[in-house]
């Protein structure tokens, strides 16, 4: 799959793929444990669930950073986007979003964290640049790890959707298939 202005996303559909190993350090790199899962379960997930898809993103042929998400029935849900560290801040994560997204026909949702302190205020406007419209219904994320507590966050789409309709039947598709949780 390509992305336009300069970034390519390389799907990653195998554990043998070479760049899972640099998906994996910045993905550990650029989400904190409460907001990840251990990744020896995202190698599992390549392999086991089909509706689960990664993307490396590669500027001039070099990593830049990744996507991950879960292609549902009528929408798509990114559960995690990061650009490298030596990289941000330059427009790639704007790029590659953009990319992404061109090549989606149904909505994308994601979620971020409560607009409470400067960077997830800054996440939230990155964001509403792309065209996400931040919903603001009460949503718990379900703890990745038993015995960790679910943390307040807020869904934003993309794209037609109505979550004041959908928000229910969203969730829950999130919360069974992805989190695993009833």
């Amino acid at each position: 799959m390509s992305a336009d202005l300069g970034i390519i996303s390389k799907p990653v559909r195998e554990i043998a793929d070479p760049f899972l190993d640099l998906v994996e350090k910045t993905y550990t790199a650029s989400f904190p444990e409460e907001e990840r899962r251990d990744f020896s379960l995202v190698r599992r997930l390549l392999e086991e669930d089909n509706r689960f898809e990664m993307y490396a993103l590669l500027r001039d042929g070099i990593y830049v950073g990744f996507i991950t998400g879960w292609q549902f029935e009528d929408f798509v849900y990114v559960e995690h986007f990061a650009i490298e560290e030596s990289v941000r801040d330059s427009g790639i994560g704007a790029k590659a979003m953009t990319g992404f997204l061109a090549l989606r026909k149904d909505p994308v949702v994601l979620e971020v964290e409560m607009p409470t302190e400067e960077m997830s205020k800054r996440r939230i406007r990155f964001y509403e640049r792309l065209g996400f419209v931040l919903d603001h219904h009460v949503y718990f994320q379900p703890p990745y790890r038993e015995g960790e507590a679910f943390l307040e966050m807020r869904l934003m789409m993309y794209g037609e959707l109505d979550l004041g309709q959908s928000f229910e039947r969203i969730k829950t598709a999130i919360h069974q298939n992805v989190y695993k949780v009833t």
